[in-house]
């Protein structure tokens, strides 16, 4: 498997699923998020709009959103 960056990522297993920490970078602000699910199967990510507005990151005209 190629391509690491030498990096190592914790993975705690609860309730028989994967969850992991995340830090996003946006600005130059920075948001760490701890009990992250990992969906290996999963086409995209989803973080909370509340949670990343906290640095910054908002909806711009474009993108594409969907509401449930």
């Amino acid at each position: 498997m190629g391509g690491g960056t030498g990096t190592q990522m914790n993975i705690d297993v609860k309730h028989g699923l994967p969850f992991i920490e995340v830090t996003i970078s946006y600005r130059g602000e920075e948001l760490h998020l701890k009990n992250v699910l990992l969906d290996t199967g999963s086409a995209g990510t989803i973080f909370s709009a509340d949670a990343v507005d906290t640095i910054g990151v908002r909806i711009e005209p474009g993108d594409i959103t969907v509401w449930r």
